[in-house]
C-alpha cells in the first residue's frame, strides 16, 4: 500500500517517463480511485481522443487496468455495463527497480534474456514476433537468423516464471455486496483493496500465464521426410495436424501479448536479500543451505510476501545445495551443522515443519522468511534513529520495542540513559517513533497524578519510515529530473565540457543513490 509520498513519487515516474498529458490522467485515478472515461475527462479537461491516447500508454506499460463494471437495473430497466479505470501504483513504483531486475536476469539466464527483458521493460508489453524482430534490428541480422535463439532464450525466461502472458483486458467485476461487514482497520487508500479485486478477476491462472507457446514446443520437431512410407490417408490427416499446429503457432507468435512477471523479480530479490542477511549474520554455510532451500521452494510460493516457505526434505535441500556454485562439495554433516544453526532458538530462521502446531514431519524444515524480513526491519529502523538521534535515544527505542509499555523511571533504569530521558522520549514521541498513553490514578485526570506508559507501535512506525523513504526518492528524483534537464539544454562547445562532465558525475551519483535508497522500500513495502 503506497503511502501519501509513495503515491507522488509514483506521478512523477510517470512524468519523467511519458510526460505531463499521462502524468495529470495517472495522478486523477492515484489520488481519486477508480474513474470511469466522463470522470477522468472532467477532472483532466482533455478530449476523449487525448484521454483515450494516455490511458492507452498507462495500460500498454501495466500502469493502470481497465474493467467492467456490472450494475443491476433498476425496475423494469435492462443491467448496465460500465468501463472503468484503476492506476496499479506498485507497478508504476516498480520502474524504480528496472535496473535490478536486468542485473538479476542477465546473472541468472545471460545478455541475450537480459536484451528480451529490456525490450519488454522498455515497451511494456510485446509479442513473441516483436521481441525477435527487435532482437534481429538490434543486431543487424535478419528476422530468420535469429528466431531459433530468441525462441529458446524466451523458453527459459517462460520457465524461470520472468515473463508471463498478459491479463485480460476488461474483465467484468461485479458490484459489492452491500451487507459485507466493515473492516476493523480500513486501508488509507480506498482504492487499494480494489486495485486487488480488479487484479485477481483479470489474472489467468498460473497453466495460463506461464503456458508455453505452440513454436516453442515444436522446437525440437523435425518435417516429414521425402521417403516417407506412411499411407496417403494418415499423410493427409498429418499435413492437417501440422497445417493446425502452424496456425497456432502463428497466432501465438502475432497476438499474444507477453509482458515481465514483476512478481518474480521481487521475490527473487526478497530470497537475495534473506540470503545475504544470514551470510553476514550467521555463516557461508548456512547462507548456502538457506539459499538451497530456497531455491527448491521457489516455485510452490504463492505470494512474493508469502510468511514461510512450503515444507522441503533433507535430501530436497542437499540436491539443491549441490547445484549451487558454493555447495558443490558441500557434505552431510555440513549441511546438517547449517540447518542446525539456521533452526537454533537464537536464529529462528529455520523450523522443523509442524513444530509450531507440536507435530513431528520427520526431516521437513520450512523457511520463515517473515523473521528474516522483520528482524532486517527492525534493524534498518535502529539504524536509523540512531542516526538521526544518537546513542541514548537508540537504546531508549531498542528496549520498548523489546519489552513493551514501560515507565519513564523503568525506561531511564533499564536503558541506562542520563536524568533528562523525559526530554529523549519527546524526542522520539515528536516524530512518532513511539507513543504514549496516560493513565489516571483519580477521577480528576491530573497529569501529576497520572502513570505515562510509553512503547513502540512497530506498524506505526514502519509506515511512517515508508513514508519518509518515499519523500526522499521524490526529492532524489526531482532533483535528477533538474540536473538532467540542464544537462540537455547545454550546448556541445568545448568551453562547456567541464559543466557537461560535472552535470553527468551529479546524475551518476544521484542514481546510485536512488537505488540504494530504493533497496529499503523493497524492504519496507514489497518484501
Amino acid at each position: 500500500m503506497a503511502t501519501q509520498f509513495g503515491r507522488k513519487l509514483a506521478c512523477e515516474l510517470i512524468f519523467s517517463h511519458f510526460g505531463e498529458s499521462v502524468q495529470k490522467v495517472c495522478e486523477s485515478l492515484v489520488y481519486r480511485g477508480q474513474l470511469p472515461l466522463p470522470e477522468i475527462a472532467r477532472y483532466t479537461g482533455m478530449n476523449i481522443t487525448q484521454l483515450r491516447n494516455c490511458l492507452l500508454v498507462l495500460i500498454q506499460h501495466n500502469c493502470a487496468q481497465a474493467f467492467k463494471v456490472e450494475h443491476e437495473g433498476v425496475g423494469s430497466a435492462p443491467q448496465r455495463v460500465s468501463t472503468s479505470y484503476i492506476a496499479l501504483t506498485d507497478n508504476i513504483l516498480h520502474r524504480l527497480r528496472f535496473p535490478k531486475f536486468l542485473v538479476l536476469v542477465k546473472e541468472d539466464v545471460g545478455d541475450q534474456a537480459e536484451a528480451l527483458i529490456e525490450g519488454l521493460l522498455e515497451h511494456g508489453r510485446q509479442t513473441l514476433e516483436q521481441l525477435i524482430q527487435r532482437a534481429a534490428a538490434r543486431g543487424g541480422k535478419a528476422v530468420g537468423e535469429v528466431a531459433t535463439a530468441v525462441k529458446d532464450c524466451f523458453g527459459k525466461l517462460l520457465s524461470n516464471h520472468y515473463v508471463e502472458r498478459c491479463p485480460a483486458p476488461e474483465p467484468s467485476l461485479r458490484p459489492k455486496i452491500a451487507v459485507e461487514p466493515p473492516k476493523k482497520t480500513p486501508p488509507a487508500n480506498g482504492a487499494i483493496g480494489e486495485e486487488q479485486r480488479v487484479m485477481s478477476a483479470a489474472a489467468p491462472t498460473d497453466a495460463e500465464r506461464f503456458q508455453v507457446p505452440v513454436s516453442l514446443i515444436n522446437m525440437g520437431g523435425t518435417d516429414m521426410e521425402m521417403g516417407d512410407t506412411t499411407p496417403i490417408g494418415q499423410k493427409r490427416k498429418r499435413e492437417a495436424l501440422q497445417m493446425d499446429t502452424k496456425t497456432a503457432a502463428a497466432v501465438d507468435e502475432k497476438e499474444v501479448l507477453w509482458r515481465v512477471n514483476y512478481e518474480e523479480f521481487i521475490r527473487r530479490l526478497r530470497h537475495q536479500v534473506c540470503v545475504a542477511f544470514v551470510r553476514s549474520r550467521v555463516d557461508s554455510v548456512a547462507g548456502t543451505v538457506l539459499e538451497g532451500m530456497l531455491d527448491a521452494t521457489r516455485r510452490l510460493e504463492t505470494s512474493a510476501k508469502q510468511h514461510s516457505s512450503v515444507p522441503v526434505s533433507s535430501d530436497t535441500i542437499m540436491n539443491s545445495v549441490r547445484n549451487l556454485p558454493l555447495g558443490q562439495g558441500m557434505t552431510v554433516e555440513r549441511l546438517r551443522v547449517g540447518l542446525q544453526q539456521l533452526a537454533s532458538d537464537s536464529a529462528g530462521y529455520v523450523s522443523r515443519a509442524g513444530e509450531r502446531a507440536g507435530l513431528a514431519e520427520g526431516n521437513q524444515y520450512v523457511v520463515n522468511l517473515h523473521k528474516i524480513i522483520e528482524l532486517l526491519r527492525q534493524i534498518e529502523v535502529e539504524g536509523i534513529v540512531l542516526q538521526r538521534y544518537g546513542r541514548e535515544c537508540c537504546r531508549i527505542f531498542r528496549l520498548l520495542a523489546l519489552k513493551g509499555q514501560l515507565e519513564q523511571k523503568q525506561i531511564g533504569e533499564r536503558a541506562m540513559v542520563p536524568k533528562d530521558v523525559r526530554e529523549l522520549l519527546y524526542q522520539l514521541l515528536k516524530d512518532h517513533y513511539i507513543q504514549v498513553q496516560e493513565i489516571a490514578k483519580t477521577t480528576e485526570h491530573v497529569a501529576s497524578k497520572s502513570i505515562h506508559l510509553w512503547r513502540v507501535n512497530m506498524r506505526a512506525v514502519l509506515h511512517q519510515v515508508l513514508d519518509d523513504m518515499y519523500h526522499a526518492a521524490s526529492n532524489l528524483s526531482q532533483r535528477l529530473a533538474h540536473e538532467l534537464e540542464k544537462e540537455q539544454e547545454v550546448n556541445d562547445t568545448k568551453s562547456i565540457q567541464e559543466h557537461v562532465k560535472r552535470i553527468s558525475r551529479i546524475t551518476t551519483v544521484l542514481e546510485a543513490s536512488l537505488l540504494k535508497l530504493d533497496d529499503a522500500i523493497l524492504l519496507f513495502h514489497d518484501f
